[in-house]
């Protein structure tokens, strides 16, 4: 009786290693190997550009991104400012939206087809400065779409 019920605890515990080994998680996908089907956004700036402004000096470091893409800044919905991109730095002037909040950025990538963005916002400052040419902001990127 000892052995019959040992021999089948042996075999539930087989059935569950081969299980456990069998089964792997699904890799998440990597969004650098395969680019994506997301296509070139066209943000347009959808603020008054002639009160205040601030403005941003940034490299954007994406993996496997061999052009430059789009830079844009947003408060909330509105599209507050699109970089110019010059010899490997943005150049952005970001104006206050109706509603000022935290400035995000987002960047468009036309070799991955992926839009990506900012881990970190940061607030508005009325003539302030984001990062140099001797030391451009880095932001770290998230894939959104």
């Amino acid at each position: 009786m000892l052995l019959e019920r040992n021999c089948k605890i042996l075999a539930l515990c087989s059935l569950f290693l081969v299980a456990l080994v069998g089964c792997k998680d699904k890799e998440p996908e990597n969004p650098y190997v395969n680019p994506g089907t997301t296509e070139n956004p066209q943000w347009k700036i959808t603020v008054d550009t002639t009160d205040m402004t601030s403005s941003m000096t940034a490299i954007v470091r994406v993996s496997f991104t061999q052009s430059e893409g789009t830079l844009a800044a947003f408060m909330g919905n509105e599209c507050c400012g699109i970089g110019e991109y010059t010899e490997g730095l943005y150049w952005l002037y970001i104006s206050p939206a109706s509603e000022q909040s935290n400035v995000q950025l987002k960047f468009y990538s036309p070799d991955l087809k992926r839009i990506f963005v900012a881990g970190d916002t940061f607030p508005y400052v009325n003539h302030g400065h984001q990062g140099s040419v001797n030391n451009p902001a880095t932001p770290t990127w998230i894939v959104a779409q």
